[in-house]
């Protein structure tokens, strides 16, 4: 046999491809793949258009709620603003609501948890929505919340709030999820967009 198949058959030679398999096996898998660039991530702050369901603890009941929420993170806190639509059933009447608060908390990696407090506002003319401009309206229950919000790296997020109403309050606890995206940037201190 020739001597270049004996040097190809020692211990040394054959093992070196084995370790190198053996350690590309053992990867992540989740590195990007040398000179690719890892995805970029949105930034925590923003402004978010968010859909999702309300519903009563005690009956069960469900309702529609949207609107926007805008949230500046500065370090390890954030503070948040939100005006939210919804239509509220008490009286037997549907009735358009707005839900309008702020709310602050930690920020832990992209998990954003905290307390808001919120103002229920109703319009004073039924069937008309309470954000209608120089319209009367009237605020009614004060509430309490508690959320947890998971923004993912491609900028959509997932609310979680529990809400009961505020001491003399009167509102059926609530639990709340919410689903969106980020819509733009604040362009005010904290994250850059």
């Amino acid at each position: 046999m020739p001597s270049r198949f004996r040097r190809a058959r020692s211990p040394s030679a054959l093992l070196a491809p084995i370790l190198a398999a053996g350690l590309l096996a053992c990867g992540s898998g989740d590195a990007p793949e040398p000179g690719v660039a890892a995805p970029a991530q949105a930034p925590l702050s923003g402004s978010y258009r968010v859909s999702g369901t309300t519903v009563d603890k005690t009956t069960g009941a469900e309702r529609g709620v949207a609107g926007t929420v805008i949230v500046i993170v500065e370090k390890d806190r954030y503070t948040s603003t939100f005006d939210l639509t919804t239509t509220l059933h008490a009286s037997g009447t549907p009735q358009k609501a707005q839900l309008v608060g702020r709310g602050d908390g930690s920020v832990e990696g992209r998990t954003l948890s905290g307390t808001a407090e919120t103002q229920l506002i109703v319009a004073l003319v039924p069937g008309v929505d309470a954000g209608f401009g120089l319209l009367p309206r009237m605020a009614t229950a004060r509430i309490l919340n508690r959320s947890t919000a998971e923004i993912a790296g491609d900028g959509s997020v997932t609310i979680q709030i529990d809400s009961e109403p505020a001491p003399g309050a009167e509102y059926t606890p609530t639990r709340t999820t919410l689903r969106g995206l980020r819509t733009s940037a604040v362009g005010l201190g904290g994250e850059k967009p």
